[in-house]
């Protein structure tokens, strides 16, 4: 998976956990009662959720980029 293609993966998980978020904002205004507590619940977790859920990267898919080494002495490497 390219670096691309995994930032927007992340992206869609990030933007759905903010969705759901907003439902559970909405449900805050129409929930009667103790009932109350869980879409508040909702609005109060969900965003730590989402920012976790978008900084994990996954080692399997995602792609390292392999440096190539210079040919080119270093000046520490120098004997007269």
């Amino acid at each position: 998976m390219s670096p691309t293609e995994e930032r927007q993966s992340r992206l869609g998980q990030y933007l759905l956990a903010m969705v759901l978020r907003l439902v559970c904002l909405f449900l805050c205004f129409i929930t009667p009662g103790w009932w109350i507590l869980l879409p508040v619940t909702g609005v109060i977790v969900l965003p730590l959720i989402a920012v976790g859920l978008a900084n994990v990267v996954n080692s399997n898919k995602s792609r390292t980029v392999q440096t190539r080494e210079s040919n080119v002495p270093s000046l520490t490497s120098f004997v007269p």
